[in-house]
């Protein structure tokens, strides 16, 4: 480099004489020519170099081309290796993903085992405590058995080998007590009738006044009521403190008692208003229907078909559902529903008395 150097400042030099010839003097000249026989040694002196720097300089361009082109094949294979990462980065995600699923999986797994752990738990404890009991009823039974030696006890074996293992639930205390609903409903009743034997069912002076069919009906009505409930009142008395009866809700009896007085009461006023005497042998055959379908002496499972068929249609099948919880105890639910099963045929009794042919219009 240092030769190229000084042989440019020499080409410059020869260009300044060349120059400088025709406007100056020879000892102008003179001068220039020193210097550039000065520049010229220089040149002379740095020539020798020149072949080696230049062999140098090819040499490093050459170390510098394998350089480049090691660079460039490193570079291929730094690209192939960075996408051959991105690969493995999505393989990785992948399985990373599956990882977590089966992590989730593994864990709803050994969960369903857990439960079943405690399950199976449990069910070794029953099956513990029930063979804990065969063993005792095994022990119990063989303790019964009877021996080969004792005659007498193989006789009864054989001659009853079943025995029958009873139990009821609110039982009544005797056969009065079992009967007392049955002859309850049919005392009431039966005063019912004997009443409106003695009342007329429309009192023909109120029919007479003009007055309205709702206030002749009622008219009717409230002294056959009142009897009726004289009528329970007696009965309750004498039941419980006379025969001995000693219900298991005694309010409750006494209630369910004057609504069936009320409620036969208002059947036989319209039996009355409606049919005139006849409606008395009305109010008998009504009567035998009711003692053969009510339940009151055998379930009503025991009973014909026909009367069957219509023991739900009757007052007293519910009178005596009623009264025997009452009495006997049990649930209420028969009892509530006797009650408004009650009140309504004493609801349409009356309303059919206001309309019955010997009520006045409006």
């Amino acid at each position: 480099m240092a030769a190229r150097a000084a042989a440019d400042a020499a080409v410059r030099a020869a260009a300044s004489v060349v120059g400088t010839l025709d406007r100056t003097d020879l000892d102008a000249l003179r001068a220039r020519m020193t210097k550039v026989a000065a520049t010229a040694r220089q040149i002379a002196a740095a020539a020798p170099h020149l072949a080696d720097d230049v062999a140098g300089a090819r040499a490093k361009v050459d170390q510098l081309a394998s350089g480049l082109t090691d660079l460039a094949t490193g570079s291929a294979k730094l690209r192939d290796g960075i996408g051959d990462a991105a690969i493995g980065a999505d393989q990785l995600r992948g399985g990373l993903f599956r990882l977590a699923t089966g992590s989730r999986e593994l864990d709803g797994g050994l969960a369903q085992i857990g439960n079943a752990q405690n399950r199976l738990a449990g069910g070794l404890t029953k099956l513990e405590g029930g063979a804990g009991d065969l063993a005792d009823g095994l022990v119990a039974g063989e303790q019964k058995l009877p021996g080969y030696d004792d005659a007498d006890a193989r006789a009864n074996v054989l001659g009853d080998p079943v025995a029958l293992d009873r139990t009821a639930k609110h039982a009544a205390g005797s056969y009065g007590v079992g009967f007392a609903p049955y002859f309850l409903g049919l005392a009431l009743w039966v005063g019912a009738m004997i009443t409106y034997m003695l009342l007329r069912p429309l009192n023909r002076r109120h029919v007479m006044s003009g007055a309205s069919a709702w206030r002749v009906a009622l008219a009717g009505w409230l002294p056959a009521a009142a009897i009726g409930l004289a009528q329970a009142g007696v009965l309750f008395t004498v039941v419980t403190l006379v025969l001995g009866l000693d219900p298991a809700h005694p309010l409750a009896t006494f209630g369910v008692l004057a609504l069936v007085s009320l409620a036969f009461t208002a059947i036989m006023q319209w039996l009355g208003a409606q049919l005139g005497p006849a409606g008395r042998l009305a109010a008998l055959a009504l009567l035998m229907l009711q003692l053969t379908s009510s339940g009151g002496t055998y379930p009503v499972q025991t009973s014909p078909g026909f009367f069957q068929a219509i023991h739900p249609w009757l007052p007293m099948s519910y009178v005596v559902a009623a009264l025997r919880h009452t009495v006997n105890g049990g649930l209420a639910g028969p009892v509530v529903t006797g009650a408004m099963v009650l009140a309504g045929f004493g609801a349409a009794a009356m309303a059919l008395t206001i309309g019955a042919p010997g009520a006045p219009a409006g």
